[in-house]
Protein backbone atom coordinates (compact mmCIF):
# COMPACT_ATOMS: atom_id res chain seq x y z
CA UNK A 1 0.00 0.00 0.00
CA UNK A 2 1.48 3.61 -0.59
CA UNK A 3 1.75 6.13 2.04
CA UNK A 4 -0.43 9.42 2.08
CA UNK A 5 0.51 12.38 0.63
CA UNK A 6 2.26 14.14 4.37
CA UNK A 7 5.28 11.00 3.23
CA UNK A 8 5.79 14.40 0.65
CA UNK A 9 8.91 16.18 2.65
CA UNK A 10 10.08 12.78 3.43
CA UNK A 11 10.36 11.60 0.49
CA UNK A 12 12.16 15.11 -0.42
CA UNK A 13 14.94 14.42 2.31
CA UNK A 14 15.25 10.87 0.81
CA UNK A 15 15.68 12.14 -2.96
CA UNK A 16 17.75 14.86 -2.09
CA UNK A 17 20.08 13.81 0.72
CA UNK A 18 22.03 11.61 -1.65
CA UNK A 19 24.00 14.73 -2.65
CA UNK A 20 22.38 17.65 -0.74
CA UNK A 21 25.23 20.29 -1.22
CA UNK A 22 24.83 20.54 -5.26
CA UNK A 23 20.86 20.03 -5.73
CA UNK A 24 18.84 23.25 -6.00
CA UNK A 25 15.33 24.10 -5.34
CA UNK A 26 12.62 24.25 -7.90
CA UNK A 27 9.96 26.58 -8.10
CA UNK A 28 6.62 26.13 -9.86
CA UNK A 29 6.00 29.15 -11.44
CA UNK A 30 3.50 27.30 -13.81
CA UNK A 31 1.36 25.68 -11.41
CA UNK A 32 1.68 22.16 -13.11
CA UNK A 33 0.50 19.70 -11.14
CA UNK A 34 -1.67 16.65 -10.85
CA UNK A 35 -5.08 17.05 -9.72
CA UNK A 36 -6.39 14.97 -6.83
CA UNK A 37 -7.85 12.48 -8.92
CA UNK A 38 -5.04 12.02 -11.51
CA UNK A 39 -2.69 11.53 -8.73
CA UNK A 40 -5.24 8.61 -7.58
CA UNK A 41 -4.74 7.14 -10.51
CA UNK A 42 -1.32 7.36 -10.64
CA UNK A 43 -0.82 5.61 -7.62
CA UNK A 44 -3.05 3.12 -8.45
CA UNK A 45 -1.44 2.46 -11.55
CA UNK A 46 2.56 2.32 -9.74
CA UNK A 47 1.12 0.11 -7.07
CA UNK A 48 0.40 -2.23 -9.91
CA UNK A 49 3.93 -2.32 -11.14
CA UNK A 50 5.51 -2.60 -8.03
CA UNK A 51 3.25 -5.59 -7.65
CA UNK A 52 4.63 -7.01 -11.27
CA UNK A 53 7.83 -6.11 -10.35
CA UNK A 54 7.66 -8.44 -7.42
CA UNK A 55 5.94 -11.16 -9.40
CA UNK A 56 8.86 -10.73 -12.31
CA UNK A 57 11.97 -10.41 -9.99
CA UNK A 58 11.14 -12.98 -7.07
CA UNK A 59 11.65 -15.79 -9.28
CA UNK A 60 14.59 -14.73 -11.11
CA UNK A 61 16.50 -14.18 -7.79
CA UNK A 62 15.25 -17.16 -6.08
CA UNK A 63 14.25 -14.79 -2.74
CA UNK A 64 11.70 -13.01 -1.59
CA UNK A 65 11.64 -9.41 -3.09
CA UNK A 66 9.64 -6.13 -1.71
CA UNK A 67 8.44 -3.08 -3.54
CA UNK A 68 6.40 -0.73 -2.20
CA UNK A 69 5.21 2.29 -3.43
CA UNK A 70 5.81 5.83 -1.57
CA UNK A 71 4.57 9.15 -2.66
CA UNK A 72 5.22 10.66 -5.96
CA UNK A 73 6.90 13.72 -6.63
CA UNK A 74 7.02 16.28 -9.09
CA UNK A 75 10.61 17.90 -9.43
CA UNK A 76 12.87 19.34 -12.09
CA UNK A 77 14.94 17.26 -14.09
CA UNK A 78 18.17 19.12 -13.52
CA UNK A 79 17.31 18.86 -9.63
CA UNK A 80 17.08 15.56 -9.37
CA UNK A 81 19.67 14.35 -11.65
CA UNK A 82 21.44 16.75 -9.14
CA UNK A 83 20.30 14.80 -6.10
CA UNK A 84 21.97 11.59 -7.23
CA UNK A 85 25.68 10.19 -5.74
CA UNK A 86 28.11 8.93 -8.51
CA UNK A 87 27.76 5.73 -9.16
CA UNK A 88 24.24 5.52 -9.04
CA UNK A 89 23.37 2.49 -11.61
CA UNK A 90 20.69 4.00 -14.08
CA UNK A 91 18.78 2.30 -16.83
CA UNK A 92 17.20 4.68 -19.39
CA UNK A 93 14.95 3.75 -21.74
CA UNK A 94 12.21 4.85 -24.40
CA UNK A 95 9.15 4.87 -24.18
CA UNK A 96 8.29 6.96 -27.53
CA UNK A 97 10.41 8.25 -30.38
CA UNK A 98 10.60 11.92 -28.36
CA UNK A 99 10.13 10.11 -25.15
CA UNK A 100 12.66 9.22 -22.51
CA UNK A 101 12.36 7.88 -19.47
CA UNK A 102 14.83 6.38 -16.56
CA UNK A 103 14.78 4.04 -13.37
CA UNK A 104 17.47 4.52 -10.93
CA UNK A 105 18.73 2.34 -7.89
CA UNK A 106 20.42 3.14 -4.79
CA UNK A 107 24.35 1.03 -5.12
CA UNK A 108 23.96 -1.19 -2.47
CA UNK A 109 21.00 -2.73 -3.76
CA UNK A 110 21.48 -2.72 -7.36
CA UNK A 111 24.89 -5.02 -6.04
CA UNK A 112 22.56 -7.41 -4.00
CA UNK A 113 20.44 -8.17 -7.11
CA UNK A 114 23.50 -8.71 -8.87
CA UNK A 115 25.33 -10.82 -6.08
CA UNK A 116 21.83 -13.04 -5.56
CA UNK A 117 21.84 -13.51 -9.37
CA UNK A 118 25.20 -14.82 -8.94
CA UNK A 119 24.53 -16.96 -6.29
CA UNK A 120 25.20 -15.48 -3.08
CA UNK A 121 22.65 -14.23 -0.57
CA UNK A 122 22.22 -10.78 -1.71
CA UNK A 123 24.20 -8.76 0.41
CA UNK A 124 25.36 -5.51 0.07
CA UNK A 125 28.91 -4.63 -1.04
CA UNK A 126 31.78 -4.70 1.36
CA UNK A 127 33.15 -1.03 1.79
CA UNK A 128 36.61 -1.76 0.68
CA UNK A 129 35.44 -2.79 -3.01
CA UNK A 130 34.80 -0.59 -5.99
CA UNK A 131 32.52 1.47 -6.55
CA UNK A 132 31.49 0.42 -10.41
CA UNK A 133 30.44 -2.76 -12.36
CA UNK A 134 32.97 -3.98 -14.82
CA UNK A 135 31.20 -4.49 -18.35
CA UNK A 136 30.54 -8.23 -17.78
CA UNK A 137 29.09 -7.31 -14.48
CA UNK A 138 26.70 -4.59 -16.36
CA UNK A 139 25.57 -7.32 -18.56
CA UNK A 140 24.43 -9.64 -15.66
CA UNK A 141 22.51 -6.58 -14.27
CA UNK A 142 20.79 -5.64 -17.30
CA UNK A 143 18.45 -9.21 -17.05
CA UNK A 144 16.45 -8.30 -14.08
CA UNK A 145 16.54 -4.81 -15.01
CA UNK A 146 14.87 -5.33 -18.65
CA UNK A 147 11.67 -7.60 -16.13
CA UNK A 148 11.64 -4.06 -14.16
CA UNK A 149 11.17 -3.03 -17.79
CA UNK A 150 8.25 -5.88 -18.65
CA UNK A 151 6.48 -4.85 -15.14
CA UNK A 152 6.25 -1.34 -16.22
CA UNK A 153 4.45 -2.63 -19.85
CA UNK A 154 2.47 -5.01 -17.42
CA UNK A 155 1.31 -2.24 -15.44
CA UNK A 156 -0.58 0.06 -17.80
CA UNK A 157 -1.69 -2.20 -20.15
CA UNK A 158 -5.23 -1.46 -18.69
CA UNK A 159 -5.30 2.10 -19.69
CA UNK A 160 -2.98 1.95 -23.57
CA UNK A 161 -0.22 -0.41 -25.19
CA UNK A 162 3.11 0.62 -23.69
CA UNK A 163 6.56 -0.79 -24.54
CA UNK A 164 9.45 0.06 -22.86
CA UNK A 165 12.49 0.00 -24.80
CA UNK A 166 16.05 -0.57 -22.97
CA UNK A 167 18.52 2.20 -24.16
CA UNK A 168 21.54 2.19 -21.77
CA UNK A 169 22.62 1.70 -18.45
CA UNK A 170 24.80 4.36 -16.60
CA UNK A 171 26.95 4.99 -14.03
CA UNK A 172 27.29 8.33 -13.68
CA UNK A 173 24.26 11.06 -13.86
CA UNK A 174 25.92 13.55 -15.63
CA UNK A 175 26.16 10.93 -18.75
CA UNK A 176 22.30 10.58 -18.55
CA UNK A 177 20.44 13.41 -21.04
CA UNK A 178 17.10 12.56 -21.92
CA UNK A 179 15.43 15.73 -21.32
CA UNK A 180 16.32 19.95 -20.55
CA UNK A 181 17.40 20.99 -17.50
CA UNK A 182 14.17 22.90 -16.51
CA UNK A 183 11.98 20.11 -17.80
CA UNK A 184 9.45 19.14 -15.16
CA UNK A 185 9.77 15.28 -14.45
CA UNK A 186 7.95 13.15 -11.59
CA UNK A 187 9.87 10.70 -9.78
CA UNK A 188 8.07 7.73 -8.56
CA UNK A 189 9.81 6.26 -5.48
CA UNK A 190 9.69 2.63 -3.62
CA UNK A 191 11.36 1.39 -1.16
CA UNK A 192 12.79 -1.98 -2.20
CA UNK A 193 14.16 -5.11 -0.20
CA UNK A 194 16.01 -8.26 -0.98
CA UNK A 195 17.75 -10.86 1.42
CA UNK A 196 20.38 -8.42 3.44
CA UNK A 197 20.03 -5.22 1.35
CA UNK A 198 17.30 -2.44 1.01
CA UNK A 199 17.32 1.35 -0.91
CA UNK A 200 15.29 2.74 -3.00
CA UNK A 201 14.32 2.30 -6.93
CA UNK A 202 13.13 5.62 -8.35
CA UNK A 203 11.50 5.53 -11.82
CA UNK A 204 11.32 8.81 -13.83
CA UNK A 205 9.44 10.01 -16.03
CA UNK A 206 8.43 13.21 -18.08
CA UNK A 207 5.09 15.00 -16.06
CA UNK A 208 3.70 16.09 -19.57
CA UNK A 209 4.04 12.39 -21.05
CA UNK A 210 2.41 10.99 -17.94
CA UNK A 211 -0.31 13.56 -17.80
CA UNK A 212 -1.47 12.64 -21.33
CA UNK A 213 -1.62 9.06 -20.15
CA UNK A 214 -4.29 9.66 -18.10
CA UNK A 215 -7.99 9.06 -19.05
CA UNK A 216 -9.95 12.38 -19.19
CA UNK A 217 -12.82 10.10 -17.20
CA UNK A 218 -12.29 10.63 -13.51
CA UNK A 219 -10.59 7.99 -11.17
CA UNK A 220 -13.64 6.22 -10.43
CA UNK A 221 -15.32 6.16 -13.42
CA UNK A 222 -12.83 4.57 -14.96
CA UNK A 223 -12.80 2.00 -12.52
CA UNK A 224 -16.38 1.48 -12.82
CA UNK A 225 -15.84 0.60 -16.27
CA UNK A 226 -13.05 -1.67 -15.69
CA UNK A 227 -15.31 -3.85 -13.00
CA UNK A 228 -17.95 -4.16 -15.48
CA UNK A 229 -16.48 -5.22 -18.43
CA UNK A 230 -13.44 -7.28 -17.08
CA UNK A 231 -15.59 -9.33 -15.08
CA UNK A 232 -17.55 -10.32 -18.45
CA UNK A 233 -14.50 -10.97 -20.31
CA UNK A 234 -13.40 -13.52 -17.59
CA UNK A 235 -16.84 -15.02 -17.41
CA UNK A 236 -15.98 -15.69 -21.26
CA UNK A 237 -12.71 -17.35 -21.13
CA UNK A 238 -13.26 -19.27 -17.59
CA UNK A 239 -14.12 -22.31 -19.66
CA UNK A 240 -11.12 -21.99 -21.82
CA UNK A 241 -8.83 -21.07 -19.14
CA UNK A 242 -9.99 -24.86 -17.72
CA UNK A 243 -8.99 -26.86 -20.61
CA UNK A 244 -6.18 -25.13 -21.00
CA UNK A 245 -4.92 -25.78 -17.44
CA UNK A 246 -6.14 -29.39 -17.54
CA UNK A 247 -3.38 -30.07 -20.49
CA UNK A 248 -0.49 -27.48 -19.16
CA UNK A 249 2.53 -29.10 -18.55
CA UNK A 250 4.03 -27.71 -14.82
CA UNK A 251 8.09 -28.00 -14.25
CA UNK A 252 9.65 -29.89 -12.11
CA UNK A 253 13.13 -29.54 -10.97
CA UNK A 254 15.52 -31.46 -8.45
CA UNK A 255 18.41 -29.71 -7.20
CA UNK A 256 21.43 -31.64 -6.23
CA UNK A 257 22.47 -29.15 -3.59
CA UNK A 258 23.97 -25.49 -3.98
CA UNK A 259 27.72 -24.22 -3.66
CA UNK A 260 29.23 -20.75 -3.44
CA UNK A 261 31.76 -19.52 -5.59
CA UNK A 262 33.66 -16.23 -5.59
CA UNK A 263 33.36 -14.42 -9.07
CA UNK A 264 37.16 -14.56 -9.50
CA UNK A 265 36.45 -18.30 -9.18
CA UNK A 266 33.68 -18.55 -11.30
CA UNK A 267 35.27 -17.03 -14.35
CA UNK A 268 38.32 -19.07 -14.50
CA UNK A 269 36.37 -22.61 -14.19
CA UNK A 270 37.56 -25.35 -16.47
CA UNK A 271 36.88 -28.64 -17.58
CA UNK A 272 37.67 -31.16 -15.21
CA UNK A 273 37.62 -28.51 -12.24
CA UNK A 274 34.85 -29.88 -9.49
CA UNK A 275 32.32 -28.13 -7.48
CA UNK A 276 31.74 -29.56 -3.53
CA UNK A 277 28.01 -29.13 -2.86
CA UNK A 278 26.39 -28.58 0.36
CA UNK A 279 24.52 -31.73 0.18
CA UNK A 280 25.10 -34.79 2.14
CA UNK A 281 25.48 -38.31 0.37
CA UNK A 282 22.32 -39.71 2.27
CA UNK A 283 20.32 -36.42 2.44
CA UNK A 284 16.71 -36.21 0.84
CA UNK A 285 16.84 -33.78 -2.13
CA UNK A 286 14.78 -30.72 -3.23
CA UNK A 287 11.92 -30.76 -5.33
CA UNK A 288 10.30 -28.09 -6.64
CA UNK A 289 7.40 -26.85 -8.91
CA UNK A 290 7.37 -23.56 -10.33
CA UNK A 291 10.69 -23.02 -8.52
CA UNK A 292 9.24 -23.95 -4.93
CA UNK A 293 10.01 -26.85 -2.86
CA UNK A 294 7.34 -29.33 -2.29
CA UNK A 295 8.62 -32.26 -1.76
CA UNK A 296 11.71 -34.15 -0.47
CA UNK A 297 13.37 -37.22 -2.37
CA UNK A 298 15.97 -39.48 -3.07
CA UNK A 299 17.71 -39.92 -6.34
CA UNK A 300 18.03 -42.86 -8.53
CA UNK A 301 17.48 -44.84 -11.75
CA UNK A 302 14.04 -45.42 -13.82
CA UNK A 303 13.59 -47.19 -17.23
CA UNK A 304 17.13 -46.15 -17.56
CA UNK A 305 16.75 -42.35 -17.20
CA UNK A 306 17.88 -39.97 -13.69
CA UNK A 307 14.58 -40.05 -11.27
CA UNK A 308 14.09 -38.94 -7.86
CA UNK A 309 11.79 -41.01 -5.59
CA UNK A 310 9.21 -38.57 -3.26
CA UNK A 311 9.82 -39.57 0.19
CA UNK A 312 8.03 -36.73 1.87
CA UNK A 313 5.23 -34.02 0.35
CA UNK A 314 5.71 -30.66 2.12
CA UNK A 315 2.64 -28.95 4.03
CA UNK A 316 2.50 -25.17 4.58
CA UNK A 317 4.37 -24.50 7.78
CA UNK A 318 7.29 -27.25 7.70
CA UNK A 319 10.86 -26.35 7.78
CA UNK A 320 11.70 -26.88 4.18
CA UNK A 321 8.51 -25.84 2.65
CA UNK A 322 8.60 -23.37 -0.25
CA UNK A 323 12.02 -22.43 0.25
Amino acid sequence: MHHDSGNYDEIMRLTSSRRSDTASSYQFGRNEKFSADQTKFLEKVFVGFSEAVITQLAPLLQAKFQMELLTIVPRSYHSYLNSLPDPTPIMVFRLEPEVQGFIDIDFNLAFALFERLMGGKGQPPREEMRPYFTDLEKAVLQKPLSRILDAYGEAWKDVKSVKAQFSSLEFNPMAVHISSPSELMVIIPFQAEIAYAGGLINVCLPFRYLRDCIPKASFDEFMLSRETTVPQAQQQMAPIFARNLEGAKVPITVTLGRAELLFQELITIEVGDTIRLDTEIRQPLRVKVNNRTKFLGHPGIKDGKLACKVSRVLQEGDEDFDE
